[in-house]
């Protein structure tokens, strides 16, 4: 099991035992509609706490990194988390409209039944269902009679947009300019959210842990979405740099830049990347940081290829003497390991973290033995050239393959090259599926999973 499952299924398991926890202690739970209500609560508590954990992923704190392996598996699990969050708010939405407070099994069969029209309803609803509220009864269902109209007129329209907004952020051929923009409404739906479970949540369930926790989460998830909010308009805390060199690869579409970094970059390490800002409109965009750190020259570089429609303009963008603005360093892919050999795989421009650790290997000594597989479709004497001398400078075994010429490189081959193999550490970084694949054979042929180190370097 990963890190983002085993994290994902823990926080659930902990909101369960909260909620079973405090529904122990609650008279009528028992009964047909005691359940229903129960019910009812748990599915918005489990939305709340899984958008609220979202939030709080969506700040990039550094401190979360040693634990969760990295800003780039903490993005994978803000996704996941995203994705749970909408599927059971949905459930909870439907059990709610669908004929009020049934039990656990009716319900969510009745929720399951009306999936598919979930879709249709939502595109067609033009405005939320109008409740008319008995003051009386309000009374005994919320700590906040006066605001119970709002909360439940609230809700469902900002569900449908919460679906939208999802929807947008999975599909990938939306330029990650427009994803940016629209994902930031994410943290003002959480704000949303968290008023209606605070106003909706049961008198009976606030002095419970069940309470707590609803308190804890709303506050935490909406000091997260503030906060997010804020900085979306007036950017990331980070530091100022200035483009003194580059290098374009046109074989390759590549372009390799150099930036001299002001003294608020307290440094980096090979493998590690951060979030660069052009123009505070377009925001910033992640890349892998390609050299060591020398804190006398204090220069910064990146390699980038022209994948879409930001990095098309790259050499726009990075002309010499532009001032750019630089947030991180973010990531775990550090090649911290004791084992005797590593076995490094970069796919297309997945070389940039290799590049940089054997520049910082160069004329130092290393009782590390190297292998480093370099997969590309495209070929460029001249980056080659460049390659080849890094290697040698850091005494690191190079082995290219131009799949062309050479076809795909599989696991047979790095075991064939590489006898011992299975006490090596594999660092891997390229496409995500031609990781899982490699991973899953190598695995499969004796290597231990926590052997096998890949970056996710996908932020949506």
């Amino acid at each position: 099991m990963s890190k983002i499952s085993a994290t994902l299924g823990l926080f659930n398991l902990l909101l369960l035992a909260v909620f079973a926890a405090s529904a122990i202690g609650i008279a009528g739970i028992s009964s047909t509609a005691g359940m229903g209500l129960a019910f009812t609560q748990l599915t918005g508590f489990l939305s709340l706490g899984m958008m609220a954990f979202a939030a709080v992923l969506s700040t990039r704190q550094k401190w979360l990194e040693p634990s969760l392996g990295g800003l780039d598996k903490m993005y994978r699990l803000h996704k996941w988390l995203g994705i749970g969050a909408l599927a059971i708010a949905v459930v909870h939405w439907l059990v709610r409209t669908g004929g009020g407070h049934r039990p656990p099994v009716e319900a969510a069969a009745a929720a399951a039944n009306a999936v598919a029209s979930t879709v249709t309803a939502a595109a067609s609803a033009a405005a939320p269902v109008e409740r008319v509220i008995d003051p009386a009864v309000a009374a005994t269902q919320t700590l906040f009679p006066s605001l119970m109209g709002l909360a439940h007129m609230i809700a469902q329209p900002v569900l449908f947009l919460l679906i939208a907004l999802i929807a947008a952020a999975l599909v990938k051929l939306i330029p990650y300019r427009i994803f940016q923009k629209l994902h930031f409404v994410m943290a003002a739906v959480f704000l949303v959210f968290a008023f209606h479970a605070l106003v909706l949540m049961r008198p009976e369930y606030w002095p419970t842990p069940f309470g707590w926790a609803t308190v804890t989460m709303a506050v935490t998830g909406s000091i997260a979405s503030v906060y997010s909010l804020v900085r979306h308009f007036i950017g990331f805390p980070g530091a100022e740099a200035r483009v003194v060199e580059t290098h374009y690869y046109p074989e390759l579409k590549v372009l390799e830049v150099d930036l001299e970094v002001d003294e608020r970059w307290k440094g980096h390490r090979p493998g590690q990347f951060a979030f660069v800002v052009t123009d505070l409109k377009e925001g910033a965009h992640p890349f892998t940081i390609a050299t060591s750190w020398n804190p006398a020259n204090r220069r910064i570089g990146f390699i980038a290829k022209e994948l879409g429609d930001f990095t098309s303009g790259l050499r726009r963008e990075f002309h010499k003497g532009a001032r750019v603005k630089i947030e991180g360093p973010y990531g775990r892919f550090t090649f911290d390991s004791a084992k005797p050999c590593q076995i490094w795989i970069g796919g297309g421009i997945g070389i940039t973290p290799f590049v940089a650790k054997m520049r910082e290997r160069a004329g130092t000594p290393a009782n590390t033995q190297i292998h480093l597989f370099h997969t590309t479709r495209q070929v460029s004497e001249d980056a080659l050239n460049r390659m080849r001398a890094d290697a040698d400078a850091a005494s690191v075994d190079l082995h290219v393959l131009v799949s062309p010429r050479d076809g795909h490189l599989d696991a047979k081959q790095i075991m064939e090259t590489v006898a011992d193999w299975k006490d090596a550490s594999f660092w891997f970084c390229g496409p995500t599926g031609f990781g899982a694949i490699l991973r899953k054979d190598l695995v499969g042929a004796g290597l231990q999973p926590a052997d096998f180190h890949q970056e996710l370097f996908e932020m949506r």
